[in-house]
């Protein structure tokens, strides 16, 4: 499982198209302590998919807006509603759907008594299981990283022998 896991189990199980979470509330759902930029520089709230906690609310269905540093907490509003936003309108205008046929009836009931546990409906639980099983894996982030550390040609400069010279040509 990774860190923002519950965050995204979290968010998929809220209703409604907004929902302020403080910095506390979000450790709380994920266990372990934010890292110190999420306190201290608003980027970290981007709606970023390259970023694996970012991938956590956008799989979810959600996005951030105005992360309140100074109060320590966030906006997160819903990408995809019955009344979306202006902005998501002409993104999509209805949810997909999936029908699967000829599933085990014993599969079924065991998804019900998953769904049942959980609090949710089965709905919501397949719902939950289809948007988890469509998230990147880290082994493909790695896999990605990799490819785009290929591009950068020749070794990096090192930042201090850099400055050195800038500060010795003054």
């Amino acid at each position: 499982m990774r860190k923002y896991d519950p965050l995204k189990r979290y968010l998929l199980d809220q209703p409604g198209d907004s929902c302020i979470l403080t910095f506390s509330d979000i450790e709380k759902i994920i266990g372990a302590s934010l890292p110190s930029s999420a306190r201290k520089r608003a980027q970290w709230w981007g709606n970023d998919k390259t970023h694996v906690q970012a991938l956590s609310w956008i799989m979810a269905g959600w996005n951030t807006e105005r992360p309140n540093l100074a109060e320590q907490h966030v906006l997160f509003t819903r990408l995809f509603s019955e009344g979306l936003s202006p902005k998501w309108r002409s993104v999509r205008k209805t949810s997909s759907q999936v029908i699967v046929r000829d599933l085990d009836p014993e599969t079924v009931a065991e998804l019900k008594r998953r769904a049942k546990r959980k609090g949710c409906s089965l709905q919501r639980e397949l719902k939950n299981i289809l948007t988890n099983a469509a998230c990147p894996q880290r082994r493909e982030l790695i896999v990605e990283a990799d490819r785009i550390r290929v591009m950068t040609t020749g070794p990096l400069e090192d930042s201090v022998s850099i400055l050195r010279e800038d500060r010795d040509s003054r």
